[in-house]
């Protein structure tokens, strides 16, 4: 069983509700004395919108994708797949994390998603000499407001 809970910083501790509290702590008495666990904490933020998702695996990764087979790309003598150029997109261009951590697509704040899709255009201007057009050129002012 996984537990998110949702609380708020203060003086840097993690302050939760009395009832997430209670539950955090219930929770940790079930389990026997010596028993692993993980506990992974984030910093809350607006989730990725459905266009940045579309603008990745519709624009980016496909465009991609097609220069990589006319470059003749393979991974050990397989033509790339979108899952292959998002895995590998995902290690060379995701450390958007306040901590330059890799995240995963599914995980990025619309933040994080904006500044890993300029990370993609970086890399595929430099790596494959492609250029992705930017579908949104205002959202850096958007980010600020």
């Amino acid at each position: 069983m996984a537990l998110e809970l949702h609380g708020e910083v203060k003086n840097g501790q993690v302050m939760l509700p009395l009832n997430q509290a209670e539950l955090r702590r219930r929770w940790l008495d079930s389990l026997k004395d010596g028993t692993r666990v993980i506990e992974n904490l984030r910093k809350e933020g607006k989730a990725k919108s459905w266009s940045q998702v579309k603008a990745h695996w519709g624009l980016a990764i496909e465009m991609i994708r097609e220069r990589m087979i006319e470059l003749g790309w393979s991974l050990c003598g397989i033509a790339p797949n979108k899952d292959m150029i998002h895995d590998i997109l995902t290690k060379a261009c995701g450390g958007v994390g306040e901590m330059g951590e890799v995240i995963r697509l599914s995980e990025m704040t619309t933040t994080q998603a904006a500044a890993y899709f300029e990370n993609v255009r970086d890399w595929a201007a430099t790596q494959l000499n492609l250029v992705i057009p930017d579908p949104d050129p205002a959202w850096r002012v958007r980010m600020t407001k």
